[in-house]
């Protein structure tokens, strides 16, 4: 009976022995930290996660930006540094400059980090960081009313009050005036349908060649915004009780999924769009060159899609006259 238990206990040794080395399918070491444990509300402070793994190996942490709980990335850099005196084996540091306007004890979550190596992939998280969030006051000070004199009435005469309150009265009137004169003119000025506005801008982004200046940060932001503004306008109409134009990455999700009239595909690509590209506008980080390239060939899909044909625009203004009923 004992032989048999003690067969048993090491045969799940080596079942677990041969789990491990199969998780770890290469050397992989992980480590984060910050600058502060203990911060004012408001200051600035940096996070960084140190992956050391083989050098031809790729790295990412793919929820970083979004999984920093209280704290607002202010900056972001990424660097790959060889090891000295260990060959083949590459450090690659990511480091956000943070901070926040809450008080409080925090605990930064820990970051998923995936490294592949060939037909190997090992996924495994960092240790979560804690950071104490003070504000600067501490309670004890004194009332500035027991540390000033009261000041003296320095009020102005009654007639020069009246002057000058006949005076703003007339510059509200004429300010008023000019204010109505320019929204009303705005109003006035005709605007393009959905898909020929979408069209011309995205004619004019391709002729700005963002890209190819490193700009990634303006063209994805451009995009973002005349995608959305079209789906927005071309299925939910000019104003829609909850647009998504201005909507936040979880509003985003909710409020596509109940679009009626656009594919499937479309939805998740817009939402995947805002996903992949949050880090470069927000975050001054990098994506593939070749990411540009699929994402213009993407929109350039959806609008000639979706775009009227004559008999939708027919029956979409046929109440008011046919005026606009054909292309």
């Amino acid at each position: 009976m004992f032989e048999f238990r003690f067969l048993t206990r090491k045969l799940a040794l080596i079942i677990g022995a041969i789990s491990v080395a199969s998780a770890f399918a290469f050397n992989l070491s992980v480590k984060s930290s910050t600058t502060a444990s203990q911060i004012f509300v408001g200051d600035r402070f940096d996070y960084e996660i140190d992956v050391n793994a083989p050098e031809s190996a790729y790295v990412d942490l793919p929820s970083f930006v979004g999984n920093l709980g209280s704290f607002e990335v202010k900056d972001m850099q990424h660097e790959e540094i060889p090891i000295a005196g260990v060959k083949g084996q590459k450090k690659f540091v990511w480091r956000a400059t943070l901070n926040t306007f809450v008080a409080g004890d925090f605990l930064i979550a820990p970051q998923e980090v995936r490294a592949v190596l060939g037909a190997d992939t090992v996924v495994t998280k960092t240790d979560p960081v804690a950071v104490k969030v003070v504000t600067r006051t501490d309670g004890s000070e004194e009332d500035i009313l027991d540390v000033e004199e009261p000041l003296d009435d320095s009020r102005l005469p009654a007639w020069l009050s009246g002057l000058l309150i006949v005076l703003g009265a007339i510059l509200l009137v004429v300010l008023g005036w000019f204010l109505h004169k320019k929204f009303r003119k705005n109003k006035e000025a005709p605007r393009l349908p959905p898909y020929e506005e979408a069209f011309l801008a995205l004619k004019e982004l391709r002729e700005k060649q963002l890209l190819a200046m490193g700009n990634q940060a303006d063209y994805y932001t451009a995009l973002s915004f005349i995608m959305r503004r079209y789906v927005e306008r071309r299925f939910l109409g000019e104003h829609p009780s909850e647009g998504i134009l201005d909507a936040t990455l979880s509003q985003l999700k909710s409020r596509v999924s109940q679009i009626a009239g656009l594919a499937e595909a479309y939805k998740q690509s817009l939402v995947k769009l805002e996903e992949e590209t949050y880090p470069v506008k927000f975050a001054k980080m990098k994506i593939g060159d070749d990411r540009g390239v699929f994402w213009e060939d993407w929109a350039s899909r959806l609008l000639e899609d979706t775009k009227p044909v004559p008999e939708e625009e027919k029956n979409k203004n046929g109440k008011k006259g046919g005026a606009n009923g054909s292309r």
